[in-house]
């Protein structure tokens, strides 16, 4: 029996396949199953996964090839004509083992009717990653006019802090020393819970953990609340690094956009973590080229990121998916332009990553060992440095703590100055 996973997406997606190997290992019996996990979030993404589905189809002619999640919602029929056997949506997802027997003995679908909550979903055993990802929610009501990925993720749903403390034990015990959280939209945690707990909550539970400390993967900038910047300022174990989504710093396009913030609430609640927290660093993603967006709406944009310097900015252009809001906006930016001013804001994301990067110079940083390479350790710093780290050995996936030296060659040099933390 040969079971893989194929991932396409976000770092929600990942976790998730995670949890489907666990559980398609225990049960299913074909002599060989490909599952694609795919992705909608643009068009390319789309193609990405019907060539990956195609590929798949000729390279595994006798194979069966099962495609799951946000691209056999949305676009399903188009993958069964790559040569996908089986759609299994998100609602099902959880159920695939029991969609693939159905399928294999010519019953008919689960029909689960409704969504399964994430109390359920649990990874059990040890993730061949450094890093260790804990789904902690799932679902988003924003309505962003640009996203499809809202409307074929289902209705809110949270993982209770104890169940995901439970988690978060489990993959401690197994040797992660980080973890990730991840969620459609963290900023939501716990919106559809009875008990409300919000997004502090759970983190105080997890931190109840030894021995780890954990990262945000994402989070809209409305769920950076005061005392979710007090928690982070006065708790080393939470990685001083967030990732808050811009899309537009221009006010125009961002209520085009259907965000849920304004330009001066993204700055304020930025420059109030940057400020607030030891160490800290940010990231964004911005779209470019959304219907409307002009020269001047593109350098308000790049105004805010500039008073900003983000450590990472991810760039994407504007791609109209079908059945949203903005698919129907005017007047559209050509192409060519949108790839321009791609390929300028990727340019001076550079020079504020590199300005971020030496600020931190002289100061000593703690680094989860990813890879070894000659006499060096590479790996990153609680607030997202790329680091090398000269001096003793030490396994992956513990962590060192180090003195920033230099910035050589686009990356930050530090010497070691402690044995490896193995506990």
């Amino acid at each position: 029996m040969s079971v893989t996973v194929h991932t396409l997406g976000c770092r929600v997606n990942q976790y998730e396949s995670q949890y489907l190997a666990e559980q398609l290992a225990k049960v299913v019996r074909e002599p060989e199953v490909h599952i694609v996990n795919t992705c909608t979030v643009t068009s390319l993404a789309d193609r990405k996964s019907r060539q990956l589905v195609a590929r798949l189809r000729r390279e595994h002619p006798h194979a069966l090839v099962v495609a799951v999640g946000c691209g056999a919602d949305a676009a399903g029929e188009s993958l069964v004509r790559a040569g996908a056997d089986l759609l299994v949506t998100n609602r099902d997802k959880m159920w695939v083992a029991d969609e693939i027997l159905r399928f294999v003995q010519s019953r008919p679908p689960h029909g689960a009717g409704s969504w399964p909550p994430l109390d359920g979903e649990r990874i059990t055993g040890p993730e061949t990653r450094v890093r260790a990802l804990l789904k902690v929610q799932d679902g988003c009501t924003v309505g962003c006019t640009f996203c499809k990925t809202w409307q074929v993720r289902g209705p809110l749903r949270s993982k209770s802090p104890l169940v995901a403390r439970a988690e978060a034990a489990a993959l401690a015990g197994a040797g992660h020393r980080e973890i990730v959280l991840v969620g459609i939209n963290l900023a939501q945690y716990g919106e559809d819970s009875p008990s409300r707990p919000s997004l502090v909550d759970l983190l105080q539970e997890l931190l109840t953990v030894p021995h780890v400390r954990y990262r945000l993967s994402s989070l809209n900038p409305d769920g950076l609340d005061d005392e979710l910047v007090a928690l982070f300022a006065g708790e080393s174990r939470l990685c001083p690094h967030l990732h808050l989504p811009l899309q537009s710093g221009d006010e125009g396009i961002l209520r085009a956009m259907g965000r849920s913030y304004s330009v001066a609430q993204y700055v304020e609640r930025a420059q109030t973590f940057l400020a607030a927290v030891p160490l800290a660093t940010l990231g964004a993603d911005v779209m470019v080229g959304f219907p409307g967006e002009d020269e001047d709406a593109f350098a308000r944009t790049v105004a805010t990121l500039e008073d900003l310097r983000p450590l990472n900015v991810h760039v994407f252009r504007y791609s109209p998916r079908p059945q949203t809001a903005a698919a129907r906006l005017a007047p559209r930016v050509v192409p060519r332009i949108a790839a321009r001013r791609a390929a300028e804001l990727a340019s001076l994301a550079a020079h504020w990553a590199r300005d971020t990067e030496l600020r931190f110079v002289g100061t000593e940083v703690e680094v989860v060992v990813e890879e070894a390479r000659g006499s060096a350790l590479w790996g990153r710093s609680q607030n997202y440095l790329w680091v090398e780290v000269r001096g003793d050995e030490a396994p992956r996936g513990t962590i060192v703590r180090a003195r920033l030296t230099a910035r050589a060659d686009g990356h930050l040099v530090g010497v070691r100055t402690d044995r490896a933390q193995d506990s």
